[in-house]
C-alpha cells in the first residue's frame, strides 16, 4: 500500500514505503551512497552556474504566479512549521521518468545541470506514475544546501501542498499541514 503523505521511495523496489516511512523521520545518519558511487557531473561549472542563473527570474516568476493564485483561491490546507534542516528531502527526490528525446534531455537537465544523481537505476511507480529516485549532491553533513539561491524549483516548492491530493510532507522535517481554519 502506497502512503499517501510520503513523496519518497526506497532504494530497492522490494522495500515497503511503510517501513521507510517509519524511519526517515527518525534517521540521524545519511543513507548509503548508490552501490556504483555518485557519478561525476561532466558538464563544467563555468556552463551549469550561468544557466541556472540566468532561468532563476522565470522560477521565481513561476513561484510568485503560484502565491498569487493561493491567495485568490486558498488551499483547504496551510503549512506551518519551519525545516529542521534534516537533508531528508534531499536524499531522494522523484523524477518523473520520461521517454524519448524528451525524456533525454530531461534527465541530462537533472543530473548535469542540477545536480541531481540517480540513487538506484530501478523504475519505481509514486501515486500512479513512473518516477526516477535521486539524490541531491549539493547536499551538505549538517542538512543545509551548499547551492541555496539557486536551487532548483522542486526544492522551492517544497513540502507540496496542493488543492487537490494529499500534502507531501516528510515525518521529521519540522513542517506540518494544517487545516485553513484550524489553530
Amino acid at each position: 500500500m502506497r502512503h499517501p503523505m510520503l513523496n519518497i521511495l526506497p532504494d530497492t523496489p522490494s522495500s515497503s514505503l511503510d517501513e521507510l516511512l517509519q524511519n526517515a523521520g527518525e534517521a540521524t545518519g545519511l543513507p548509503p551512497p548508490p552501490l556504483e558511487g555518485i557519478s561525476p557531473q561532466w558538464v563544467p561549472g563555468w556552463v551549469r552556474w550561468p544557466l541556472r542563473a540566468i532561468l532563476l527570474p522565470f522560477i521565481l516568476l513561476d513561484l510568485a504566479a503560484q502565491q498569487f493564485a493561493k491567495m485568490l483561491i486558498r488551499p483547504p490546507l496551510r503549512k506551518t512549521g519551519s525545516c529542521l534542516k534534516r537533508g531528508h528531502c534531499c536524499h531522494y527526490i522523484l523524477v518523473p521518468e520520461c521517454k524519448g528525446l524528451l525524456g533525454i534531455v530531461y534527465y541530462f537537465w537533472n543530473t548535469q545541470i542540477l545536480g541531481f544523481y540517480p540513487r538506484t537505476r530501478a523504475v519505481h511507480e509514486a501515486e500512479g506514475k513512473r518516477v526516477l529516485v535521486m539524490g541531491c549532491r549539493y547536499l551538505r553533513q549538517n542538512g543545509s544546501c551548499s547551492h541555496y539561491r539557486l536551487r532548483p524549483l522542486v526544492c522551492r516548492k517544497w513540502p507540496m501542498i496542493e488543492y487537490f491530493g494529499y500534502p507531501r510532507i516528510l515525518k521529521g522535517c519540522g513542517f506540518k499541514a494544517v487545516g485553513r481554519f484550524d489553530n
